[in-house]
């Protein structure tokens, strides 16, 4: 697809990221996106042609360094991640000395955890009869785009957006309780994800019978989550933050993070990718789907 055809909808993703998720951009944001259901896709190159254009003609601006660069709209601010007195961060351009079978396999087995999981799936004319039927729930000036107040359960902070393209967003936030890989736990935003999808069906019961389904949880998309696991013991060294990039799907990072009060390092992979719920944890999970196995009743 030609540069200039993707301007356009470029500008309509960065938009959507900045003023509604509200956080910063990188380059793996716009490797492939979605936008009023139509995919694109880019390379790296062309991300950084375009970024440089948009920066130069006041459309972007640089935020900071952390790993990739990470930008904004023009006037349109994000903190960086206060790493302490001491900022010590040292950025690796490859992970030609650690490939991410061997990171991954580095991490404790009972260790694991999820936390900042995004989610999409989409439903045709949700967004019609949500902002038809409940003109209580306001929507955004510029993309009019409908944030439903966050659910906050179990440790878990749940917020979703209705875009004006019928596609949903769900985002999961426990950076400080991360979702680790046990039953328990994982039934844990099972649960939490179930009242979302029961949430919605309360907002779309008086449409036709033929819209009013929400998709099981399991079958959303996952765009991106963070994986990876906590020291066992507190840190009490200098803060520090390493990042590595691997192609165009993760990006590996090792920082200090405060957990209530107690320094430990934190070591995760942070993924992008479009695959369902049931996929992804297949595939990076397999303790969890030993555990599936087994009966309930067992």
């Amino acid at each position: 697809m030609g540069k200039a055809k993707l301007d356009l909808p470029m500008k309509t993703y960065i938009r959507r990221i900045v003023r509604i998720e509200e956080r910063p951009f990188c380059f793996i944001d716009l490797l492939d996106f979605e936008v009023d259901g139509i995919r694109y896709k880019m390379t790296h190159g062309t991300f950084r042609n375009k970024i440089s254009q948009y920066v130069r003609n006041g459309y972007a601006q640089l935020e900071y360094y952390s790993g990739p660069a990470f930008y904004s709209l023009k006037g349109i601010s994000f903190i960086k991640p206060k790493m302490g007195m001491t900022d010590h961060r040292m950025v690796v351009p490859s992970v030609s000395s650690v490939s991410s079978v061997s990171f991954i396999d580095s991490l404790p087995a009972d260790k694991h955890a999820l936390h900042d999981i995004r989610f999409r799936f989409r439903v045709d004319n949700i967004w019609t009869v949500i902002s038809a039927n409940h003109p209580e729930l306001r929507q955004n000036d510029i993309s009019k785009d409908i944030s439903l107040e966050p659910i906050v359960t179990h440790d878990l902070t749940i917020k979703t957006t209705i875009h004006h393209t019928d596609t949903v967003s769900v985002i999961v936030g426990c950076s400080l309780h991360p979702v680790a890989v046990d039953v328990k736990r994982l039934m844990r935003l099972s649960n939490a994800l179930t009242r979302v999808e029961e949430r919605l069906l309360r907002y779309i019961e008086c449409a036709p019978l033929s819209l009013s389904f929400i998709p099981d949880h399991e079958s959303w998309t996952v765009i991106m989550w963070h994986f990876g696991t906590d020291s066992p013991s507190e840190y009490t060294g200098e803060k520090f933050e390493v990042a590595w990039e691997d192609g165009q799907n993760a990006l590996f990072r090792m920082y200090t993070k405060d957990l209530n009060g107690v320094t430990r390092i934190r070591k995760e992979l942070q993924e992008y990718h479009n695959k369902i719920f049931d996929d992804a944890i297949e595939e990076k999970l397999p303790i969890f789907i030993k555990m599936r196995a087994v009966p309930k009743d067992a």
